[in-house]
């Protein structure tokens, strides 16, 4: 009996980049490369740990890479590899979506947080 072939679309891309930081530190080092402390810094609610983890999947997976300078205190720069950076047009397109369509997308979100479990009841 032959397997059939089962085309999921998107899967190996959204498994990839599993995590909605990881879209936002690709658009940020598609601009400029930057340390650990600037890369946080532009992230909303993402602690020290989870950051450290996703730079070392996306450095692991070869969308970006790290630069580690001699010296005291350490320095570390992250950069965008040219495999990542084929995800520019991708970031930058979701870039102009989002400005595009902000009312909608505020409106949405404010929608969202005012939903409480006890509405559903």
């Amino acid at each position: 009996m032959s397997q059939k072939k089962i085309n999921y679309p998107l899967k190996n891309t959204l498994n990839l980049l599993d995590n909605k930081f990881k879209f936002e530190i690709i658009f940020y080092l598609t601009q400029n490369k930057m340390r650990f402390g600037e890369i946080k810094s532009n992230l909303l609610h993402i602690n020290q740990q989870l950051l450290a983890k996703l730079l070392k999947q996306l450095e692991k997976d070869k969308l970006i890479k790290k630069k580690e300078f001699k010296g005291f205190p350490k320095k570390v720069e992250y950069n965008i590899t040219f495999f990542g950076l084929l995800f520019k047009p991708l970031v930058d397109n979701m870039h102009k979506w989002e400005e595009k369509n902000k009312k909608t997308l505020l409106k949405n979100i404010n929608k969202k947080n005012s939903d409480s479990l006890y509405d559903y009841y």
